[in-house]
């Protein structure tokens, strides 16, 4: 692809202390995530948690189990798992219907379940398969940061985007659960920021190793990754041709495309021609869907056409079902954000006169991303799927960006201060502002009945601690972002970005 010049290399570059602040920020929605992990009591069934920790106790013997394979019984190992498995009414509950999704997450929790089994400490299982999550929705949330970078080339945005997803609840609560969904998401988004780094900054081989390692995990974590994977590899090989047509450029697409798709897929297709074998096909999701007798929920395209429905799944990502009162924040931020969306569009503007930057090849690739998932999302909520908030975690990147831009694009308008202190200091009091919001969202969660109670033996002093930890990380972060609005600092930025 294209060769990057010295002035490409300087716009490329994320200032050190921007960075600094989103991790502290992605740190921030991880103390959080931890506190649940620490204290909430065993969802058995809510959050599957049941069938996932029997998921880790079948590999830890050794096992890989299908959906009929029966939950742990032994109450002296696993007591919180056997007590919820008494509270099924019915026996497909009583088995391990997740066992359709690959085994990366749950290879990653076998330390914590031989630990548990070693210290005769049962809780030690459940607490790190929580924190496993944790930590992968964590990292999603500082990849929509960098993400968003490399769309906009602009700090400001991106340390924005990175505050927004923070403030996401799926992202957030969900995170601090026995769930896949962080791993997952976390390996999706990396490669496809390992694409766009590709598609915009050109092939490399740390970049083709990077997307074939997060194509990997993606397709390991969760079968839509499998999606991803497909979508990235396409991608690369579209974009490499295009930039070269000759027979050399073409053979250079197909092998770079090769790596990216093949190295994937030969690491994980054994799992989905067993799900083949097993269920008829590659995620299982007819033969669970019978299992559990689920009715169809209308045609593919009633669903896509219910508006109440997409409305109702946008505001569950930042405010859960039973917060009603919250609603009206996150409707807010989508006017704010549309609006300044519309008056960007009707500047017309290119990314080179405002900086808002439109690198349309990133914007394509996650535009097709989400129809990818939305399709598929789609096709499984009109079989007799449930439309869980969880679902809608791998369009964080693009919903996160798209929301970041149209705020910046209002302040970008407001004729007060120099442009660059504007920016900064906006980004860094909404995302102040947004912390607090997901705040009082946390607040409100771990103190309703929804919580069901503590885990036995939990610490809470200890889990208040993380949490207090983690609003230090916050407001640090603020306070790095605005301070890098002082004049000063951002011309001594600007200098260290071009040497």
């Amino acid at each position: 692809m294209h060769s990057d010049t010295q002035a490409d290399r300087a716009e490329a570059l994320l200032p050190k202390r921007l960075l600094a602040a989103m991790v502290l920020v992605a740190i921030f929605a991880l103390s959080l995530s931890s506190y649940v992990a620490l204290t909430r009591s065993f969802q058995y069934q809510t959050r599957d948690e049941g069938p996932n920790a029997g998921y880790a106790v079948e590999l830890a013997a050794g096992r890989l189990p299908t959906i009929d394979t029966p939950v742990t019984t032994d109450a002296h190992r696993y007591p919180l798992v056997v007590e919820g498995l008494g509270t099924m009414a019915d026996e497909p509950h009583r088995h391990i219907w997740t066992a359709n999704h690959p085994p990366l997450y749950y290879l990653m929790s076998l330390p914590f379940v031989a630990t548990a089994k070693a210290l005769d400490a049962p809780q030690v299982m459940v607490v790190g398969m929580r924190l496993i999550n944790a930590v992968g929705s964590a990292l999603c949330i500082l990849l929509v940061g960098l993400i968003a970078f490399e769309l906009t080339r602009r700090p400001a945005t991106a340390f924005l985007a990175t505050g927004i997803s923070a403030s996401c609840t799926v992202l957030v609560t969900a995170g601090g659960h026995i769930a896949n969904d962080g791993v997952a998401v976390a390996a999706s988004s990396l490669m496809l920021l390992g694409t766009i780094k590709i598609i915009d900054r050109g092939l490399s081989r740390k970049r083709l190793a990077l997307v074939a390692f997060a194509g990997v995990a993606a397709a390991s974590a969760k079968a839509p990754g499998v999606l991803t994977v497909v979508l990235c590899g396409a991608a690369i090989a579209l974009a490499l041709y295009l930039e070269d047509r000759s027979r050399r450029g073409a053979l250079r697409a197909l092998v770079a495309s090769g790596v990216a798709t093949a190295v994937p897929g030969l690491a994980t297709g054994w799992f989905y021609v067993r799900n083949i074998i097993l269920y008829g096909d590659p995620t299982a999701t007819e033969a669970l869907l019978s299992k559990f007798e689920r009715e169809p929920n209308g045609t593919w395209w009633q669903v896509a056409t219910d508006a109440s429905l997409w409305v109702d799944w946008f505001e569950r990502l930042w405010a859960p079902l039973l917060a009603e009162r919250f609603v009206v924040v996150v409707d807010a931020l989508a006017v704010v954000a549309v609006t300044g969306l519309l008056v960007l569009f009707l500047r017309g503007r290119t990314a080179r006169s405002t900086g808002a930057g439109w690198r349309s090849s990133g914007w394509l690739l996650l535009g097709a991303h989400a129809l990818v998932v939305l399709g598929n999302l789609i096709g499984f909520v009109a079989s007799g799927g449930n439309a869980n908030d969880r679902y809608l975690m791998p369009l964080m990147p693009l919903l996160a960006s798209s929301l970041a831009i149209g705020l910046i694009a209002i302040v970008d308008v407001i004729p007060i201060g120099s442009p660059l202190t504007r920016v900064h200091l906006a980004a860094a009091a909404i995302t102040l502002a947004l912390g607090v919001y997901g705040f009082m969202i946390f607040d409100w969660f771990v103190s309703s009945k929804i919580y069901g109670g503590r885990l036995p033996n939990s610490e809470s002093r200890g889990a208040e601690v993380v949490v207090a930890a983690g609003l230090m990380c916050g407001l640090v972060a603020v306070c790095l972002v605005a301070w890098s609005a002082k004049p000063s600092t951002a011309r001594q930025t600007q200098r260290s970005s071009q040497t």
